[in-house]
């Protein structure tokens, strides 16, 4: 049986990862303020941080982190600079994520494929913490939170190509 709008060969993988964290900043116009992504990387970077994913906004930037890393010293360090050099309006962290991401052939143009993946999470009673398509547009990620990913996986698998995501 082939979904409206994609067929299951399009689908390659459904993958996830736990033990991440977010650290979200906001800046009004910091899409207009050259070099603040670099800036805020740097600051990561000083701090012997490296990062899993960076989705952005206009006036917002999210950094993906592994949390294992991410020492509550750390966490006051670097929120403490990002607000201080930055000047930003908002820096939130939050714990506990995961990321899954839905990988396949031609996925930005499958029409009904987000919907899809949006409606499967719904039904299954999981909250989107965060929804980003990559720069390659073979794939789609969620953010969504730690104890989810198994229940969202095994919906977007059953919605997306019959299983059920347990292998």
């Amino acid at each position: 049986m082939t979904k409206p709008g994609y067929a299951h060969d399009e689908i390659i993988d459904i993958a996830s990862a736990d033990g991440l964290c977010a650290i979200h900043v906001s800046k009004y116009m910091m899409n207009r303020e050259i070099g603040f992504g670099r800036r805020l990387l740097q600051i990561l970077e000083e701090e012997q941080l490296s990062f899993e994913y960076v989705p952005s906004g206009l006036d917002n930037l999210s950094v993906i982190l592994d949390s294992r890393s991410f020492t509550a010293q750390k966490e006051r360090s670097v929120m403490g600079r990002i607000e201080t050099e930055l000047c930003t309006d908002d820096v939130v962290i939050e714990h506990g994520l995961s990321l899954i991401s839905i990988d396949g052939k031609n996925t930005s143009h499958s029409a009904d494929l987000v919907a899809t993946a949006c409606t499967a999470l719904a039904d299954a009673g999981v909250n989107i913490e965060m929804i980003n398509q990559g720069s390659s547009q073979t794939g789609i990620v969620f953010g969504v939170k730690e104890t989810d990913r198994k229940r969202a996986v095994q919906a977007l698998a059953r919605a997306l190509n019959g299983k059920d995501g347990t292998n």
